[in-house]
Order: C-alpha cells, then structure tokens, then sequence
C-alpha cells in the first residue's frame, strides 16, 4: 500500500514543461528556420540548374566545332576531286605543274598549298618549291589513298616544311584515271579552330582546344600559352577525353583552373575539341547567394535566440528599437543626436555609449573626409607630371565646351600638341629628362592659356591639347604658332631631332557646333591636322582647310 500511494503520488505530480523562453524560441525558429531552409534549397535547385545549362552549352558549342570540321572536310573533298581532275589533264597536255596548283591554292584559304606525290613516293610538284623531292613513303595516309583510291584524310600531324599541326588531305588520281598513278595532298589549318573559339566570346576563363589521339594539345584558346604542342597523356581530363568519344565532366583543366568541360570526337580523327568554361565563373553569383542564406540562416537562428531569451519588451524591443532609431539619425547625417538609456538594463548602457562615442567620432570623422575628398577630387583631375588637367579632366571640359558652345551657337577650337622625336629624345637622354621636357612643355601651355582664357591638358604620353572656347580658325592658328614658336625658343638640345633641339607639331581644328554634332568629330579633326604636321616633316601648325560646321 505505501508503494501504491507514492505511484499515484508520482503520478498527480506536475509533468515538467518547457519555459516560456524555450516555448518563444521554439516559436520563433519554427517561423524563421523553415523560410530559410526554403530559400537554401531553392538556391540549391538553381544552382544545378546552371549546371546543367552550362554542360548544354559546352556539349552544343563542341558539337558545332565538329560540325565545322565536317564542312571543311566536305569543301577538300569536292577540291581535291578538281585538282585530281585537272592534273591528269595536265600530265597530258604537259603543262606547267606549280602553276596549277597555285591557281587552286589561292583561292582556298583553309589549305596551306598543294602537294603532287608521284609512283615512287616522293613529292614530284608542290605550291611550295622547298617540298619538291621529299619523300612521303612512311606517311600512312599516302598508301592508304592510294589502296583506296580516292580521298583520305590523316590524323592531326606536324607536316615536314610547316611549323603548326594540320591535317593532311589525300586524294588519288587512279579515282580519275586508271592509268595516272599520283597523290593529291593538301595540309589544312587549324584557323577554324580560332573561328570557332570566337563564338565563345569574351566569356572569363572559357578554354576551347584539340587534343590529338595521343594527348597532345595542338591548338586552342586557355590560360595559358605555353600548353599548346605539349603531351598530357597522363592528365586526368585528357584520360577522360580520349577514353571516350563524346562527353562531359566537371574537373582541374590543363592550366589547374576547374571547369565545366564537354568534349566530342572530331569526324574521320582521332582528334577531340574540348570546350570549357570556369566553374567559379559560372557558379559565382548562385555560390554568392547560397553561402549568404546559410549565413543568414545561421544569424537569424542566433538572434532568434538571444533576443527571445533575454525577452520582455520593455527589457529588450524597446532599448533596441531607440538605440536603432538613434543609429538610423546618425546614418541620415544627424550626428548631434545622442541615445537616452534612462532605465534601461545595464547592458545596454556600453552600447547606447559607444553610439554616442560613434557619432561624435563620425562628427570629427566627416570633417577629415570632406578635406580629404576635396584634395583626393584635385589630385583625380591632375597630371602630377607636366601639372596640367590629365585625360580624364579633358574629357570632361570638352564635353562642358560642347554644351556651352551647342547652346550659344559658338565655335570651339582645339590644338592637338605633340613632342616632336621623343622617343628619340627619351632613348639618347633618359627618361628623367624626358620628364623635365614635358614639365617644361606643361609650364609653356599653363602661361599660353592663362593669356588666352583656354584650358590646356596632357592627352596622354608626349601628346598636349588645349581647348580655345569662342576661336575661329585664324585665332586657334594664331594661339598655336605662338606655341610652337614659344617652344622651339627654349633650345631645348635634341641630338636626335634633325632640328638639334625640341619642337612640336600642332593640329588645329574649330567646330561650331549644331544639333547632333560630337566632340569626337573635333578630336578627330584635330588629330587629323596633327597627323599631317607630322607628314609635312614636323615642328609646323596645321590646321583644317575651313572651319568645321557639323551637320545634324
């Protein structure tokens, strides 16, 4: 009986139950985890996607290189046949053999020349006069044209006398005539291989190239040049391209980088095109965007945590929400604007403090900045070398000029400068005095402008503009003469310069702008001017005939 009343005393005893802590976190993962894990997997399904998009379009873009291959393949066939044709014609009406095959060779760009092999399997006629005499008895794909007789078409090899693997076509003129034993040969480039890469684009880290039936890559576009001509037979992408026809896989490629490859055999070779394209590059933003939800899933679960745990809203929510409201002023700019903890918990008052202390930083902190961005804004618009605006501010003035003088239907001029035989000069003095020579140029130009209201720039190496707002082509001449004169009077010695000393050459060009009318059209006027100074011999101003008008 005493064992019956504590089992029944044990059993009216409350049940222990979770807090009202847990139950409130319990709550909020439950609203936030499954949202979360939704997002994960769905970013998860994408990234397969993308994948797999990115398989199809390299499995596509392979077999479109095969396809380009076929072509080529069928164009040489249909040549060969001609060339074959007309040869045994030749051989009877004894005409000139080189002449022949040069007439064919010219007007086929995809063939490297053309190549007559006779009964005794040495080259008898060839496009190439250094071919003449080799002997070709080893080369499988001359005996096989002539058992076949008719057209055959070699691995990828290195043909004797050229310097890039190509295939060799063969073609036999006993298909013509019985009585005619000879070969027809025509090495053919790779350059579809180039053609064909182009269609790949500018893609980041896209690799296109052909391996051979014994692992070496002959051609192709990668990260690397020093892979072409080189065996990889023992590499475990090329293991996987030659074990099988067609196909596709996920790994390191020749240069270590990682890709999404698809590779198919090239019709009558042993050959494999292999496309590529990096997977980080392919997978970068979805990869981005899925460790970002896992971190997010991970920071939602702890602040779920931490805020229901502490809980309360007037322990918790209402401190967090006025030290937000007191960050979100001090975002906006209002850095004056200090936190009030009043009762809040004490853990609360380093926060509200380091707030207050952020703001005044941020106050001292902004001050510093704008000095600094005003100086840093000066700096971005100057050459540091000649002390003039730089290309950047040149543009930006011209593109202003343009404006004005479109509104006010005014005229602007522009002077292309140009140091005539720096290089020369740099190479015979240095390039410490070239320096001293263009600083002396940009003082020249700051003294000419300041005289006559313009705005002058280095355009980029020894080259100088200045822009003459309101000048009409007699003006701009005038302003350039006085330059180049300016600058010839210096003396500056240049042993190198027919002239004994620096000079420059000046382009001028006015524009009156209408509606429609660029300032390219300018630049190019000017640059156009500069370009014949230089023809004329140098250290001359030339400007354009008449006066630009742009037509709208």
């Amino acid at each position: 009986m005493p064992r019956d009343r504590f089992t029944y005393s044990q059993y009216l005893r409350p049940k222990r139950r979770l807090s009202v802590r847990w139950r409130l976190i319990l709550v909020a993962l439950l609203a936030v985890v499954p949202l979360m894990l939704d997002r994960v997997r769905v970013l998860e399904a994408t990234r397969a996607e993308r994948i797999d998009a990115a398989y199809a379009e390299a499995t596509n873009l392979a077999a479109r290189g095969a396809d380009a291959q076929i072509e080529l393949i069928s164009s040489t066939k249909a040549l060969l046949e001609v060339v074959a044709r007309a040869y045994v014609a030749l051989v009877s009406t004894h005409q000139d053999c080189p002449v022949l095959l040069s007439g064919f060779a010219a007007d086929v760009a995809w063939i490297r020349g053309l190549l007559v092999v006779g009964p005794n399997d040495r080259i008898t006629c060839a496009t190439r006069p250094s071919a003449t005499g080799l002997s070709v008895e080893d080369r499988d794909y001359v005996r096989a044209a002539r058992e076949k007789r008719g057209f055959v078409l070699s691995d990828y090899i290195m043909p004797r006398g050229y310097s890039q693997p190509s295939i060799i076509a063969a073609y036999s003129t006993l298909a013509k005539s019985n009585f005619l034993d000879a070969i027809i040969l025509a090495p053919l480039d790779l350059d579809w291989v180039g053609r064909f890469a182009d269609t790949i684009g500018n893609r980041a880290g896209a690799s296109v190239f052909l391996v051979d039936g014994k692992g070496t890559v002959l051609t192709g576009v990668f990260g690397r040049a020093d892979i072409v001509g080189h065996n990889f037979a023992d590499n475990a992408l090329i293991k996987q391209v030659l074990a099988h026809d067609d196909g596709s896989n996920t790994m390191a490629g020749l240069d270590g980088i990682r890709r999404i490859f698809a590779f198919t055999r090239l019709p009558e070779t042993d050959a494999r095109i292999v496309v590529g394209f990096e997977e980080r590059a392919v997978l970068s933003r979805i990869d981005r965007e899925i460790s970002i939800a896992y971190a997010e899933l991970l920071l939602f679960g702890a602040l779920t945590l931490f805020v229901t745990w502490i809980g309360g809203e007037k322990l918790i929510v209402e401190p967090i929400r006025s030290l937000a409201r007191t960050a979100t002023r001090i975002g906006r700019g209002e850095l004056d604007v200090r936190s009030r903890p009043e009762n809040w918990a004490a853990e609360f008052v380093p926060l509200a403090t380091a707030i207050d202390d952020m703001a005044s930083r941020l106050t001292s902190r902004e001050q510093e900045l704008r000095s600094t961005n005003k100086r840093l804004a000066e700096l971005a618009s100057m050459d540091s070398l000649s002390g003039l605006a730089n290309r950047r501010s040149f543009d930006e003035r011209l593109a202003a000029e343009r404006q004005r003088a479109l509104a006010y239907d005014r005229s602007l001029a522009l002077l292309m400068i140009d140091v005539d035989h720096f290089k020369l000069f740099n190479d015979r003095y240095g390039h410490v005095e070239g320096d001293e020579c263009l600083r002396l140029v940009g003082e020249i130009l700051t003294s000419a402008v300041q005289i006559d209201t313009g705005f002058a720039a280095r355009y980029g190496g020894e080259e100088f503009a200045v822009l003459l707002p309101d000048a009409d082509s007699d003006r701009a001449r005038m302003v350039a003469e006085r330059l180049r004169a300016t600058i010839e009077a210096q003396h500056l010695v240049n042993e190198a310069a027919p002239t004994g000393y620096i000079t420059v050459s000046i382009g001028v060009a006015s524009l009156v702008f209408t509606e429609g009318a660029t300032a390219q059209a300018l630049v190019e006027a000017a640059d156009a001017s500069l370009y014949e100074a230089k023809r004329r011999g140098r250290n001359v101003v030339v400007s354009a005939e008449t006066e630009l008008i742009a037509a709208p």
